[in-house]
């Protein structure tokens, strides 16, 4: 018995059934738009629209007919205008997404006809839109945590890095005094325990920094071989204590002088370095660095460290730079650390265009390879300033200076007061913005040192008003930021404040005198001399 054959169907009817089965709509106009066949989801969806049609409205106008009763409340102009950008877009082949009086969304693509007519169809998307509102929505909640993550961040930071500075200041002026071998090693715990805590804090807080998008890399004309070159002085002693050996080599045909940023990539080699003579007990670290040119001015730098240590195996490598991440339990507990230092060096080896590669066998050591680009950089013409320090440590420009120091809390005034004084620096202190703004009113300072987070009136605020003022010798007072920013170093922020430079908490001692000797140099080209005794108060305007 043979099956029915195409003329025995009513294909009239089949189609028709077919069409009003389809999940969307679906019609075909004539070449005036006039509808030849209309499925009942388009009737559904757009009954607006097809009853002016069918009236005998052009496209156009039965569009508009449509946006107003759906939206009864746009004027005729904006009604209009709606509609024949809804038209336009259609018969360019556009889709259009089209809310219906049901308050579904439905989008639209029209496609023309052989015979000059047009098929439109129909598809529900509202759900679509939903879900991306949801995600739009979820996105907004999580940028909002991460604010106040970062905010939350910000002050810890400024809370813990205050009593730090407090510890490792005190500790440093300990260290300065006559002790016996048994305190200055106990000295010297106290402050190898604050430092390492100043590292993991600092680790924690870059991060989260990284994570929230606002980490800038600061590219400066800089020369990577004297970078690498004092790493090695620094971390060789560290390896001699274990035993190791530590091996600098730099490509002797490759150009070093470039322009990165110097603070991140010592960071990075850091990080690399420190695992390494962690994890190496017997042999040594080798540091290897080359520089091979990508295109005219641009170089891709690549720095190799490689160990002898006890290496790693896949299932290691594969969680490798995940944050907080170390190789098991006992590794933490036999090597510490917290797991952030690979993790923060690939995700600045990749702000800085490269990233970070590793090679590794149990038992064989690892090998880590930091790549960035770099461009060409230029030499100054003149060497950076220093400090002037006579033959007894002591700073010859400094006696008679006198210091305006502005710090919310007064363990960190004490500990710059017992810093700045014995150089014979007279310090002025002041609590918060405004009243700095009030001494610099009635004294000359030949230096402000100016913490950014206070109440009453911040450092930036006090920064912008100092840089205001009418009064000369206010308006051009050198200025030092003093902050515990949990966001790192940010010496690019700060000057274009309007500082002329930045010295990060905890305080260290050399650091601040030698930028402010730096300071005075660059600002007057000489360290000028200090002010005679504090004047009589300001004639206004003077």
């Amino acid at each position: 018995m043979g099956g029915k054959t195409a003329n025995d169907w009513d294909m009239e009817a089949i189609v028709l059934e077919a069409v009003n089965r389809l999940p969307g709509g679906f019609v075909i106009f004539g070449p005036n738009h006039e509808i030849l066949l209309s499925n009942d989801q388009n009737e559904r969806d757009f009954p607006f629209t097809n009853k002016a049609l069918r009236e005998g409205k052009t496209y156009v106008e039965a569009a508009y007919v449509a946006v107003k009763a759906v939206v009864p409340s746009l004027s005729d102009d904006v009604a209009w205008a709606t509609a024949e950008s809804i038209i336009g877009s259609l018969e360019r082949g556009e889709p259009v997404e089209l809310q219906t009086h049901l308050g579904t969304i439905m989008q639209v693509v029209e496609i023309p006809l052989s015979f000059g007519g047009w098929v439109a169809v129909g598809a529900d998307v509202t759900a679509l839109r939903e879900r991306e509102k949801e995600l739009k929505k979820a996105r907004k909640e999580a940028e909002a945590a991460n604010e106040a993550k970062s905010a939350f961040l910000a002050n810890i930071s400024h809370e813990i890095r205050t009593p730090l500075n407090g510890i490792l200041g005190m500790a440093q002026l300990m260290a300065a005094s006559d002790l016996t071998p048994e305190q200055r090693d106990q000295l010297d715990t106290i402050l190898d325990s604050g430092k390492t805590l100043m590292a993991i804090l600092n680790d924690v807080l870059d991060l989260s920094k990284i994570e929230a998008g606002k980490f800038d890399i600061s590219p400066i004309d800089n020369d990577l071989g004297h970078l690498l070159r004092r790493l090695e002085k620094l971390w060789a002693p560290r390896a001699v204590e274990k035993g190791l050996t530590l091996t600098l080599e730099i490509d002797p045909d490759s150009m070093t002088f470039l322009r990165f940023d110097p603070v991140r990539v010592r960071q990075c080699v850091s990080n690399l370095v420190s695992n390494a003579i962690k994890f190496t007990d017997v042999g040594g670290i080798t540091v290897s660095a080359s520089v091979a040119p990508v295109e005219e001015q641009l170089f891709e730098v690549s720095i190799r460290i490689s160990d002898t240590g006890i290496g790693m195996d896949a299932a290691t490598l594969d969680k490798l730079f995940a944050p907080f991440t170390q190789a098991d339990a006992s590794t933490s507990r036999r090597y510490g650390g917290t797991g952030l230092g690979l993790s923060i060096s690939r995700k600045l080896a990749e702000l800085m265009g490269g990233g970070v590669l590793v090679e590794s066998e149990p038992g064989k050591g690892s090998s880590f390879t930091l790549m960035f680009r770099a461009a060409m950089g230029q030499r100054a013409d003149e060497a950076p300033a220093k400090a002037d320090v006579d033959k007894t440590g002591g700073v010859r420009w400094a006696k008679g200076m006198s210091v305006l120091l502005v710090d919310d809390h007064a363990l960190n005034r004490k500990v710059a007061r017992l810093f700045l004084e014995p150089l014979g620096i007279t310090i002025v202190e002041a609590e918060n913005g405004e009243e700095a703004i009030r001494w610099l009113q009635t004294r000359d300072f030949d230096l402000v040192l100016l913490d950014m987070h206070m109440p009453v009136m911040d450092g930036m605020t006090a920064l912008r008003h100092i840089r205001q003022h009418d009064v000369p010798a206010i308006r051009d007072v050198p200025v030092i930021a003093l902050t515990a920013d949990s966001l790192g170093p940010e010496n690019s922020r700060y000057h274009e404040m309007g500082a002329d430079g930045y010295v990060g908490k905890p305080i260290d001692h050399r650091e601040l005198i030698i930028e402010i000797g730096r300071v005075l140099e660059t600002k007057f080209g000489r360290v000028p001399a200090p002010k005679a005794a504090f004047p009589d108060l300001r004639q206004a305007g003077a």
